[in-house]
């Protein structure tokens, strides 16, 4: 397979899509769907997300220090397919409305809509070249709707049913979990 990843098919690496919200120092907030995320530590609780340093994203997290990672369910997926396609298709990457409420720890908004979110404070950044960055999130506050909350981890995940980018234009969904058996 080439080394470009969007020449994949399929990938062999796939990435939980989620919704960033982040507010610029003008206190303009602003949402983009996002699938380069990945926790990096638990001990302080840490993820890292990676996207293009021109992006709105990029550019209020580095001036604000702060962003929320935002948890949709497939019941949001074609609200977020468009908010991908319209930072395809042009310099906004915030064209779909979401219900924002007021965050506990930080600055930037929770989605409402969505079903988990995951307060963060900007520890680092990585520029990879001229064009790409890697930021790294201390996780401060934790929300989960409390349907999540209820009954074991299989059922816990079935409710959450988060969605997988799988390649442009296809995304999967995590319909199950299952035990190791011993």
């Amino acid at each position: 397979m080439p080394l470009q990843k969007s020449a994949w098919h399929p990938s062999p690496l796939l990435g939980q899509v989620v919704l960033i919200s982040s507010r610029s120092c003008r206190g303009e907030d602003h949402v983009a769907a996002k699938s380069w995320i990945s926790m990096v530590a638990s001990s302080p609780p840490t993820v890292a997300l990676a996207c293009r340093l021109s992006h709105r994203t990029a550019i209020n997290i580095l001036e604000t220090r702060e962003f929320v990672v935002n948890v949709p369910g497939e019941d949001l997926s074609q609200r977020v397919w468009r908010a991908v396609e319209s930072l395809a298709s042009s310099s906004d990457e915030g064209a779909v409305d979401w219900t924002l409420t007021p965050a506990s720890k930080v600055a930037p908004p929770l989605v409402r809509e969505c079903r988990a979110h995951l307060e963060c404070v900007l520890d680092a950044s990585h520029r990879f070249n001229a064009e790409e960055i890697a930021l790294f999130g201390r996780i401060v506050s934790v929300s989960a709707d409390e349907t999540l909350l209820d009954g074991d981890a299989e059922e816990r995940y079935r409710q959450l049913r988060p969605l997988i980018f799988l390649e442009s234009g296809l995304y999967g969904i995590l319909e199950g979990a299952r035990r190791v058996e011993r």
